[in-house]
């Protein structure tokens, strides 16, 4: 994976997770990460008995969003990732509460987005190019 991709995941802390819901729709939540460089999965904290959890149980192939708030044209940036769902490991959660230790104290447990796939954009240095990864 491109060094840009990494520094930009590593610089954000908020994603949203899109679940295909029920209905054939989609259902979104957003959630705090960190970034399992090695496993190249994106870890976060939710509630078992959440919408999205349950969705994500029944199918886990999910998409995510993770994007820099800015209105300045030439300096979006944001990745769009297709990943695999599944429970974090130990050593994941771990790596999680050294982010936000703070979610020691909430009831939730801790999950894993494996990266599949994803598209990089960044205005600044790519104007009309995005970066791609996949795994193959």
């Amino acid at each position: 994976m491109d060094e840009r991709i990494k520094e930009f995941i590593h610089s954000q802390k908020l994603l949203t997770l899109s679940v295909l819901d029920n209905d054939g729709g989609v259902y979104c939540a957003s959630c705090y990460y960190v970034f399992d460089e090695k496993k190249l999965a994106l870890i976060f904290a939710s509630e078992e008995h959440t919408k999205h959890i349950q969705l994500a149980y029944k199918n886990p192939k999910i998409a995510i969003n993770i994007t820099l708030d800015t209105n300045i044209i030439n300096l979006i940036k944001g990745v769009q990732i297709k990943a695999k769902f599944t429970k974090a490991t130990k050593k994941q959660g771990e790596l999680y509460y050294q982010k936000f230790p703070f979610a020691k104290l909430a009831k939730a447990s801790i999950f894993a987005s494996n990266i599949q796939w994803l598209k990089y954009t960044d205005n600044k240095i790519l104007l009309s190019k995005k970066l791609e990864f996949f795994i193959k």
